[in-house]
């Protein structure tokens, strides 16, 4: 398996949450985004983000803004309240145009708990698990 990053931007605890059981199920190194994690070492980048008005947190809209993910794996996540994924993964995808983003995974922040063997299946689907 590559070297896996769980980047994230939380702001409930969702976020960080949903990053803990990814984590659980592929190891992995895990990082806030407001630590800016050294991204040299990693092949496998997972990109967490709550739902913010329809789109990725500017937090994390503004990370990568200035990350260099080229040639990297990345894989967008999300937590939302009853918004659904909406625009999320397009706006990571937009930012990340020489990378290869695989099928992003969105649910509710209230649900997170209970999220682990949907996480399974969504990793299993993108070749993870």
């Amino acid at each position: 398996m590559a070297n896996i990053l769980i980047a994230y931007y939380s702001e409930s605890g969702s976020t960080e949450r949903l990053a803990n059981i990814i984590q659980g199920e592929v190891g992995g190194t895990l990082a806030k985004l407001d630590s800016k994690p050294d991204l040299a070492a990693y092949d496998t980048v997972f990109i967490g983000t709550p739902n913010h008005a329809a789109g990725a947190a500017q937090a994390v809209k503004e990370y990568l803004a200035t990350a260099d993910l080229a040639g990297k794996t990345v894989i967008p996540f999300c937590t939302h309240g009853m918004g659904g994924e909406q625009n999320t993964a397009s706006d990571i995808t937009a930012l990340v145009p020489k990378s290869t983003v695989l099928r992003s995974f969105a649910v509710k922040g209230a649900e997170v708990a209970g999220a682990k063997a949907a996480v399974i299946n969504w990793l299993t689907s993108i070749g993870l698990k």
